[in-house]
């Protein structure tokens, strides 16, 4: 099985090259399986436990006289740098593509899109790579397909942008990613942002590159909403300067507390990264400010059974409302830092005391993300 070079057939910004080092853009699903053995390793064992099963075919499904093109999907390839995206990488896709395959019916299969460059003699799957991947992995090569002419792959690409338009179902990095690649998109300058402050702040955005070093952060657009909301950028900064500094002093804070962790909750990061921001005025600048907060995330893992796993931060805390992350995480972790901290100002005249949240500051946050003045009754005495 020749692999296909070169890996970009268009032309890529740096950022997307960078986003795509580790992972192949240019393939066939015969090439992507292999790259994936997983699926087909659980599909066969899947299989071999049925027994002896007769492979699907459709022969004799359809009416003589509107036969569909039955196509040769090994003849395809697939390009993500001119906007496909790859069936088997994504955790959601993968596993549907796997049902799929396990109770393949010819008579549910809805063509796939190909598109035959001219300019290149090359076909695209433009649409359908999950549904050709399904009847791959049952030995079945020739599927029904609506086969288009096309005179060059930026046309092909074309089609597709305007087909991702009404598209739900194309998970949130492969929209990052093209968003990464296109310095027209209107969305590029936040996809650049998102890309930087990963990379700044040592987490991943998918699951090829996640490690204990590098934890995967899932959820693009929540994360993207907390560097807007709360990311500590000064209020005129624009996406395509933002750094987000809450948003790295929250996974440092994480990643000490939980060593070795490789995935990180968004919804826990938004909510750390919320009680940051509020926070601001009301504890330490640097080093001290930092050792504060590493000591009360110590201190809430340390409160409960369940809260030594990340995992349960959100229910535990009730803050597992998507669009509530921010505030109620915020709330919840004001509420818990009176708890751990009650008896912490005791005896202590000379350094800057631990805040003390009032309920009526508590009950706002709630509603509304703000950065509360500074407290002078906090200050050392002169």
């Amino acid at each position: 099985m020749a692999k296909l070079t070169p890996q970009y057939t268009s032309p890529v910004t740096s950022q997307y090259r960078q986003a795509t080092s580790k992972k192949r853009i240019r393939y066939t699903i015969e090439q992507n399986i292999k790259d994936n053995s997983s699926i087909l390793e659980e599909f066969n064992e899947w299989r071999a436990k049925k027994g002896p099963m007769e492979v699907p075919s459709f022969d004799g499904i359809y009416h003589d006289d509107y036969k569909p093109v039955l196509f040769d999907i090994r003849k395809a390839e697939i390009r993500e740098d001119w906007g496909q995206r790859n069936a088997l990488t994504e955790r959601a896709r993968r596993s549907k593509i796997l049902g799929i395959a396990k109770k393949f019916d010819p008579m549910q299969f809805q063509p796939v899109d190909v598109d035959y460059i001219i300019d290149e003699g090359v076909y695209i799957i433009r649409d359908g790579g999950g549904r050709g991947t399904a009847a791959y992995l049952n030995d079945i090569f020739m599927v029904p397909a609506s086969v288009r002419a096309v005179k060059s792959v930026e046309d092909s690409r074309r089609l597709f942008n305007a087909q991702d338009k009404y598209n739900a179902a194309i998970s949130s990095y492969d929209k990052f990613l093209q968003q990464l690649l296109d310095k027209k998109h209107s969305r590029h300058k936040v996809a650049c942002d998102t890309w930087s402050i990963a990379n700044s702040s040592g987490f991943s955005l998918d699951y090829l590159n996640k490690s204990a070093a590098t934890p995967l952060i899932e959820g693009i657009p929540t994360l993207q909403r907390v560097i807007r909301v709360a990311g500590g950028d000064h209020k005129g900064v624009q996406w395509g300067e933002k750094s987000a500094p809450n948003v790295s002093a929250a996974v440092d804070l994480i990643k000490a507390t939980f060593v070795g962790i490789d995935e990180i909750p968004v919804s826990v990061l938004e909510a750390i990264t919320a009680f940051i921001y509020v926070s601001k005025n009301r504890i330490p600048n640097g080093q001290e400010g930092a050792k504060r907060l590493g000591e009360f995330m110590k201190l809430v893992c340390q409160s409960s059974p369940e809260l030594k796993e990340i995992t349960n931060w959100s229910p535990a805390l009730h803050f597992d409302s998507s669009n509530n992350y921010a505030t109620y995480g915020a709330a919840a972790l004001m509420a818990k830092w009176n708890e751990v901290f009650k008896h912490k100002n005791r005896g202590r005249t000379t350094s800057y005391k631990y805040v003390k949240w009032e309920l009526h500051e508590i009950d706002i946050t709630k509603t509304n993300l703000m950065q509360f003045a500074r407290d002078e009754s906090l200050y050392p005495p002169a």
